[in-house]
């Protein structure tokens, strides 16, 4: 056997492995319902696309499963930095049209299929199977807003009140439009405030049309542009609404002629006088080190370019409130049990509402009160993960939080009591929680070994007396392991 053919039978099998787990995780009845078609579409280190067999069912899996489909890959695969999904192509069928059109171009250039291939490289990864037909009518290349992301939808806290205030400059119709660009990390709520502005922007009649665009959207509607020979009518498309958003745009990465398409528009689309909003992880700077195009990055940093912070502890309970406020449920979840997700599931709003998905999934139908017990009984399976992933910077980033400093206290030189209080905490719960050596921890904190054991043995005297202490350190330990 070849190292391909043992490679493909290797995903094979711990693909198989992977759904074993997911129907046992979800049962057999909702297994049937959603997941019976998943597929594998790709698969790197860092990033693992599954297929679904309608935009439906992947808008579906997106918003209610996401979490628990990449929880189950961390625990019985491995880890990953992403997983996301996609819809399943006739890969077969298209493969084949997209062989016939490559040796039609070669023919025509004077060239090799290959060779041929080379002047456009855009096509998405894993999708050996793109219909170039399907696309020539760019009508699709607008996603449907989601209902639930609307403004009032929308939690605000520290951390996203500029992105707020930008949202809405979006809105205001007496002034020169302005390219936004709002980024950070993922799961923190910017495609939520497009799908805002997307809304916003229906309502008020004055505005004219919107469209919201996704960068799988984008891409696919390049490819099929430009081996049709219609990137024109791809510009007409997009250009004939008075709003475009563009989501996810770092995943443009090495995209190189989906980003002179769009720069095209953006730039015709701002001489005209339309609003652009755009979105990605990435700083406009570090695009570039990413792969972005110059000039693109540039455009982004010269309008309003907006950061969105990770939320603290009560923003993402906030955040669970107005989430419960949407739901259809006949069950009630004590205050301590939404406390108690906000405090524990950090990683991103994306996480903590997914933990609230998943309480609801087993008790939205029922006519019952969950209280936290219960709750952590549901949540069992992701308060596992955490532990074994939680790491020394966990526990200095908890304890921050916990305390109320900002991150770079925790390491800095300063000595007020406050901080030194943190610090002990952060101390005692490396020690005790995640059993780590004491030059580890230092390190970590920028102190030497026989700072920390004296810190440590502070903390265990704290933890006798002080009951503010004892809270703060409670809090570190639930952030760490549930």
């Amino acid at each position: 056997m070849d190292n391909k053919n043992f490679e493909g039978g290797v995903k094979s099998a711990m693909f198989g492995r992977y759904l074993e787990a997911l129907r046992g995780r979800v049962g057999e009845a909702k297994y049937k319902s959603w997941f019976l078609d998943l597929g594998l579409a790709d698969m790197t280190d860092d990033c693992v696309t599954l297929s679904t067999g309608s935009q439906a069912k992947r808008d579906m899996l997106d918003n209610r499963y996401l979490p628990i489909l990449a929880e189950t890959w961390r625990k019985e695969i491995g880890p990953v930095s992403k997983l996301q999904l996609t819809v399943q192509k006739r890969l077969r069928e298209h493969a084949k049209k997209i062989d016939e059109r490559e040796e039609e171009r070669a023919r025509l250039m004077g060239s090799s299929p290959a060779t041929a291939s080379e002047h456009f490289t855009d096509r998405p990864s894993g999708d050996k199977g793109f219909d170039t037909s399907a696309t020539r009518d760019f009508s699709s290349v607008a996603t449907p807003l989601d209902p639930r992301r609307t403004f009032e939808a929308f939690a605000l806290g520290d951390s996203n009140r500029m992105a707020w205030a930008a949202a809405h400059q979006a809105l205001v119709t007496d002034q020169p439009r302005e390219l936004i660009y709002f980024y950070g990390h993922s799961g923190i709520g910017k495609t939520h405030l497009l799908h805002g502005i997307g809304h916003a922007w229906r309502q008020n009649s004055e505005t004219g049309s919107g469209a919201y665009v996704t960068y799988r959207n984008l891409i696919n509607a390049c490819v099929g542009a430009v081996w049709s020979n219609t990137t024109q009518d791809l510009h007409k498309s997009l250009l004939q609404n008075d709003l475009l958003q563009i989501d996810d745009i770092h995943f443009l990465e090495g995209k190189k002629r989906t980003q002179e398409e769009l720069l095209i528009v953006i730039d015709a689309a701002l001489d005209s006088g339309k609003q652009v909003v755009m979105a990605g992880e990435l700083a406009p700077a570090k695009l570039v080190d990413a792969g972005i195009n110059q000039r693109l990055a540039d455009r982004l940093a010269g309008g309003l370019c907006v950061p969105i912070h990770p939320s603290d502890e009560a923003l993402r309970l906030a955040i669970l409130k107005k989430r419960l406020e949407q739901a259809t449920t006949k069950c009630s979840i004590d205050e301590e049990v939404l406390g108690f997700i906000a405090r524990t599931f950090t990683h991103s709003a994306r996480e903590t509402i997914g933990a609230l998905n998943q309480l609801l999934l087993m008790y939205g139908g029922q006519e019952t009160q969950v209280d936290l017990d219960e709750a952590k009984s549901i949540l069992k399976s992701r308060l596992e993960d955490r532990q074994k992933i939680s790491t020394i910077d966990d526990a200095i980033a908890a304890g921050a939080e916990a305390f109320g400093l900002k991150l770079e206290d925790m390491t800095s030189r300063a000595q007020p009591q406050r901080i030194v209080r943190a610090r002990h905490a952060v101390v005692w719960c490396a020690r005790d929680v995640l059993k780590e050596s004491f030059p580890r921890i230092g390190k970590a904190l920028r102190r030497d070994h026989t700072t920390v054991m004296s810190s440590y043995r502070r903390a265990e005297a704290l933890l006798e007396r002080d009951k503010a202490f004892q809270d703060g350190v409670r809090r570190i330990r639930e952030a760490l392991e549930g």
